[in-house]
């Protein structure tokens, strides 16, 4: 299987097929990840949990030792970054569900005040379908935008930086694009989605991952960070120093923590349900047949008995990456309390590894 390249902090990979897979024994699924996972535990890695659902059954796995040499649990508190758009996604289909938005309706219909610089070639509109596909022009972020900043300073600028400090940015900003076609990664762009959301139901992001999100999946230890009053896992960078946790950092966008035992519950909501809103989230939005996103989660090979929906997410010392397979029921969710330029793409190879042994 080809290998599919990550961008940055977040993104990418494979998928499966019509029929169910031939049912393996947990001996054989054991030994498939017990290989891969211990192939994959080399420096800088020390550690690994793992959720695999297949056909109904979860499995859940913990490899290697954490900063203070203990292991990990299925409770182990994990930043899961950028994985947190998806959930976002999902609050959005259930507002296009509800009709309180509209997809190709122009943002400034549900902002409170005037963007002029929020335009497309020919005066067209950026709408909630550009945003969550990354096809707005909107930059990577709008605020913080010092990476070679300290990790401190960073963290203190994201603590300081408040909902209407983003909006008098937005007000400001160019975009990187205005052919509502080209990808570009954006972190503000579906910061400002869930701020919409937050909106036109007039209700908080957490009041409504609480309705429609966790009402569905039963999970409970997903939530956010605020002042990090979480016991969350700290992560370490690639010279294996310890990191700061973000701290609900663009919230709608990268700041959800949770365990396996939560992840698990997730991915069975998107694999078994038959929920209109949960179906709709999964449908392809922009892109082509191999490379496409739907409401937030990326697509790989759409059309085809092998469709894969895949995200990834990074913070300061996690990195983590979760696909669904529809066709065969089968889900998995990998992370690791270590981030540096290649761990998205690590992670994407070994969910490669494991699943095509699992789906033969």
């Amino acid at each position: 299987m080809k290998k599919i390249i990550i961008l940055t902090i977040f993104i990418l990979f494979n998928s499966c097929n019509s029929k169910k897979t031939n049912p393996l024994t947990t001996e054989e699924i054991n030994n498939i990840v017990n290989k891969e996972v211990n192939n994959f535990l080399k420096p800088p890695y020390t550690s690994l949990s793992c959720v695999l659902y297949i056909n109904g059954v979860s499995h859940q796995f913990h490899f290697g030792e954490l900063i203070d040499k203990s292991k990990a649990t299925n409770e182990t508190l994990y930043e899961i970054g950028s994985l947190t758009k998806t959930y976002t996604g999902l609050l959005l289909s259930q507002a296009v569900y509800d009709k309180k938005v509209n997809l190709e309706n122009n943002i400034q219909t549900y902002l409170h005040d005037s963007y002029p610089n929020l335009k497309l070639h020919n005066n067209a509109p950026i709408t909630l379908r550009h945003l969550i596909t990354h096809t707005s022009g909107l930059p990577f972020n709008i605020n913080c935008t010092d990476n070679n900043a300290p990790v401190e300073e960073q963290i203190k600028c994201f603590e300081s930086f408040t909902k209407e400090d983003f909006f008098t940015k937005l007000k400001n900003i160019k975009l990187t694009h205005a052919t509502g076609k080209d990808y570009n990664y954006s972190n503000a762009g579906v910061q400002l989605v869930g701020y919409i959301l937050e909106n036109v139901y007039q209700l908080s992001f957490q009041e409504l991952l609480e309705k429609y999100v966790f009402f569905r999946s039963k999970e409970q230890q997903t939530s956010y960070n605020t002042n990090n009053k979480l016991p969350v896992l700290k992560g370490m960078n690639n010279e294996q120093q310890p990191m700061p946790l973000i701290n609900s950092f663009y919230k709608h966008a990268g700041s959800l923590v949770s365990s396996t035992s939560s992840i698990q519950n997730y991915l069975k909501m998107y694999l078994e349900s038959n929920d209109p809103v949960i179906k709709q989230a999964m449908n392809k939005l922009a892109g082509n047949n191999q490379h496409g996103r739907a409401y937030a989660w990326n697509t790989y090979n759409y059309d085809s008995h092998k469709k894969m929906l895949y995200h990834n997410g990074g913070t300061f010392g996690h990195s983590s990456w979760a696909a669904l397979y529809p066709n065969q029921k089968v889900g998995i969710f990998l992370v690791t309390n270590i981030i540096n330029n290649q761990s998205q793409g690590d992670l994407n190879e070994l969910s490669n590894k494991i699943i095509d042994k699992i789906i033969e």
